[in-house]
């Protein structure tokens, strides 16, 4: 597996690098088009620290592995076409893989792009048009708050949704007061080991193959972002390839597994009032997996609603409530209990205040609290024994963030 996916990720480097290098020969680049060539970078450090149960890393004692550094590349040689790629390190306790990796790396080439209308293509390895914050979870400055509502973008499968090796038709169209944007998505997921964990049903050998990823997402804008609303649909469909060593329900047989989220979001601006909420819907089904012929569905449910006001041009803050059931017919939990964890890990409900504090054009300072019931967004890998889980329990983090 891990093979597999290495060499996915040395596939589209070396896919990028002949676009860039093409692109030079192609065009016959002069030094001129050579200095268009655009840097851009960020790195932030954040501390978190709880009172019960860990969150990056050993945080009930405080933890600094809260950390992203990145540092991209874009060249336009030419109105309609861009290549543009971004290596990033994140450092976010067990969640997520420690080390460079490669964030994107595409080529965007633009048909029509027109002030009331437009189309174009994205190829490589993209960031997925998936809710509102996805493609730009990655800067600090252009998050809402530290931590994302985990109810949308969980951290413990931020790898599997943030990116793909895909290819990504969007457009925009103006209709009086409206614009409409359009992504539509097709291609191959990034699949890591901790994606394989959360993904199969079993602690025994297992993998992913013949993966598929599919997304939709349209947003309208009214009066030049007063309004937004949009939706989106992504669907991953694979097969999960094993030997059992034991019979069902111990262990698992081979079989199909279907991923599908739709996503309903929702902003309103209005002076310095934000207001912003959105509510997903994500269905996971198992077919012949526990059994043959047997088909076992559960769907998940979350939804948020934030309040930000901005006290000027360098302060804001924010309200949020954000909950999350990974088995919506179960709220209680009592579920749970059948599978050896707690209760707790059938919800989770979160309200959060928070400030950001912008002292230069560059720098961003941000803090926030978190009082949380429930444990359904703990991750398993950095709490590995669920019973000693607390189910009231708070959440404090800083971070201190820098782009150029």
């Amino acid at each position: 597996m891990f093979e597999r996916y290495l060499s996915s990720k040395l596939a589209v480097s070396f896919s990028c690098g002949i676009l860039f290098c093409g692109a030079l020969m192609s065009t016959g680049a002069s030094a001129q088009q050579l200095e268009d060539l655009r840097w851009h970078g960020f790195l932030s450090q954040g501390v978190i620290h709880t009172d019960e149960n860990n969150f990056f890393g050993d945080s009930t004692d405080t933890s600094f592995d809260f950390r992203d550094v990145g540092l991209g590349l874009s060249w336009k040689p030419q109105s309609d076409l861009l290549f543009s790629a971004q290596l990033i390190y994140r450092d976010a306790g067990l969640t997520s893989p420690n080390g460079v990796n490669l964030d994107f790396a595409m080529v965007n080439y633009s048909f029509i792009n027109r002030l009331d209308f437009g189309m174009g293509v994205r190829a490589g390895r993209v960031k997925n048009p998936y809710a509102f914050y996805n493609e730009t979870r990655d800067i600090a400055a252009t998050r809402p708050s530290v931590l994302l509502p985990q109810s949308i973008y969980p951290e413990a499968s931020r790898e599997f949704f943030h990116s793909s090796d895909s290819v990504v038709l969007y457009g925009y169209k103006s209709i009086g007061d409206w614009v409409v944007n359009v992504d539509v998505l097709a291609g191959k997921a990034k699949i890591d080991n901790r994606s394989e964990r959360l993904l199969i049903p079993s602690k025994q050998d297992a993998s992913l193959k013949d993966d598929n990823l599919f997304g939709v997402r349209s947003i309208f804008e009214f009066d030049g972002g007063r309004l937004r609303i949009g939706f989106t649909y992504i669907e991953f469909d694979a097969q999960i390839d094993t030997v059992p060593v034991l019979a069902p329900p111990a262990g698992i047989l081979p079989g199909g597994l279907d991923l599908n989220s739709r996503i309903l979001s929702f902003e309103y601006n209005w002076e310095r009032l934000q207001l912003t909420s959105e509510y997903l819907r994500l269905k996971v089904t198992y077919d012949g997996v526990f059994g043959p012929g047997v088909r076992i569905t559960r769907e998940r449910e979350g939804y948020y609603f934030q309040l930000g006001y901005r006290l000027n041009e360098q302060w804001r803050i924010f309200g949020r409530y954000d909950v999350s059931y990974p088995d919506r017919k179960d709220k209680s939990g009592d579920s749970q209990l059948l599978i050896g964890a707690p209760r707790s890990d059938g919800f989770s409900k979160d309200i959060t205040v928070g400030t950001q504090y912008n002292f230069s054009d560059n720098w961003l300072l941000a803090a926030e609290v978190h009082h949380i019931k429930g444990t359904a967004n703990v991750a398993v890998i950095e709490n590995p024994n669920r019973n000693n889980l607390k189910e009231d329990w708070n959440l404090y983090t800083f971070q201190l963030s820098y782009k150029f």
